[in-house]
């Protein structure tokens, strides 16, 4: 009777954090899927609101913007510069565990110099560092991509 009762006690709680589990990621999913649809609406304000103040964000090539001022600079110039078009993101692979998770897909993108220029087509992967913050809300601490593929319209 011990042996059943532990058994099913043992059982309740992996259920207990298997849907605590699916819980979390159901929060990262929304946050990650809001990001997305900020930074496809090219609006640097919408898109820095995602970022906790001592985020670091890494480019394809290397150059590290660390701090938000930095990442609000960054994209500022990128979509003042820039007609930007998001064309298509995987959904993304959530690893969580505790106040930290790390999400992993693939996007699409492509924009043009407003100033006049080729069009730039670009695929690549997407790493994003999320943090729970006391308020139970996710932000981004690090974040990187790389290319895979790039394409200049001719």
């Amino acid at each position: 009777m011990r042996r059943h009762l532990l058994l099913v006690l043992v059982g309740a709680v992996a259920s207990l954090n298997a849907s605590a589990l699916l819980a979390q990621e159901d929060g990262i999913r929304e946050r990650y899927d809001a990001f997305n649809t900020a930074f496809g609406a090219a609006d640097p304000e919408a898109v820095v609101a995602f970022y906790a103040d001592n985020a670091i964000r890494v480019d394809s090539d290397g150059a590290v913007m660390d701090g938000i001022a930095a990442i609000r600079d960054d994209l500022s110039t990128f979509f003042e510069d820039n007609d930007y078009v998001l064309d298509d993101v995987t959904a993304p692979d959530i690893q969580a565990s505790g106040d930290l998770a790390v999400t992993l897909s693939v996007f699409r993108e492509h924009w043009t110099p407003k100033a006049g220029g080729e069009m730039t087509h670009q695929v690549g992967q997407w790493l994003i560092v999320w943090q729970r913050q006391s308020d139970g809300s996710w932000l981004i601490i690090r974040e990187m991509w790389a290319i895979e593929e790039t394409e200049e319209a001719k």
